[in-house]
């Protein structure tokens, strides 16, 4: 998406720095990818950039992009100048032919020449998506998105991973009214992201039914859910949370719209 020439880490809460840390394979048949890219603007040029940035929006449609690109903004904390630029879905193999178009249209030099001199620094991430335990449909309205980033100790990864498991089994055999998706980043520090669409900020408060209540009912006991999230909270360094408004005005359209 940007070939830009400032890198630095990610944003805390979506992005990682690229240090290739390999994760277990997903025991899954399909492996699905998202791409993120992250523009840190600078200061007092937020105008300018988002200008320019749509007209390049429109420089790729021009080019016949077969992603579209969507875009976010974070809503907490101290680093609200970034933009979240980011695909999904996609399998590895697409990766080779969008690479390709890429070199043929080269979409980075009207980048480079318009956009770039309002950013300050990049971060680049890939992500897997466990499609397994995942509850997203299509047409779900997301106009915010709150992600929870943990960072798991090492030696947890695979009892982490089943615990989350016994968590979305729960969710989907009560009816959680949520929609929900986990993702794997494939660079970085081993972390594990949870992602939760909500239409508005009152989409936000809290369902009349407590998580905990659906899980005495799944694991039997008030005794057990209190041992689960004992367990659960043992898997993780820490715990970081965001929340991200989508930006229509920003992001490419989508091909089915």
């Amino acid at each position: 998406m940007i070939y830009g020439r400032k890198h630095g880490s990610g944003l805390a809460g979506l992005l990682a720095a690229l240090i290739f840390v390999v994760m277990p394979a997903q025991a899954q048949d399909k492996v699905l990818l998202a791409e993120m890219w992250m523009a840190e603007v600078k200061p007092g040029m937020h105008a300018d950039f988002e200008k320019k940035f749509k007209d390049h929006m429109r420089e790729r449609e021009k080019l016949e992009d077969p992603r579209a690109w969507r875009v976010y903004t974070p809503v907490l904390g101290e680093q609200l100048n970034q933009y979240m630029i980011r695909y999904c879905c996609f399998e590895w193999k697409d990766a080779d032919s969008y690479e390709k178009w890429g070199m043929e249209k080269r979409p980075d030099k009207h980048w480079s020449k318009h956009v770039d001199k309002y950013a300050q620094r990049y971060g680049h991430n890939l992500e897997r998506i466990d499609l397994k335990n995942t509850h997203w449909p299509k047409g779900v309205e997301a106009n915010f998105v709150g992600v929870s980033q943990y960072f798991v100790k090492m030696g947890q990864w695979e009892a982490m991973k089943e615990d989350m498991a016994t968590i979305s089994t729960a969710a989907k055999e009560n009816n959680w009214p949520y929609h929900w998706s986990w993702q794997f980043p494939v660079g970085g520090t081993p972390q594990m992201k949870l992602a939760i669409p909500f239409k508005n900020y009152a989409d936000m408060a809290p369902p009349e039914q407590k998580f905990s209540e659906i899980m005495v009912k799944h694991l039997g006991s008030e005794e057990k859910v209190k041992a689960f999230w004992q367990r659960w909270s043992s898997h993780f360094e820490t715990v970081e949370y965001n929340i991200y408004r989508y930006r229509k005005d920003l992001s490419m359209q989508e091909k089915s719209e």
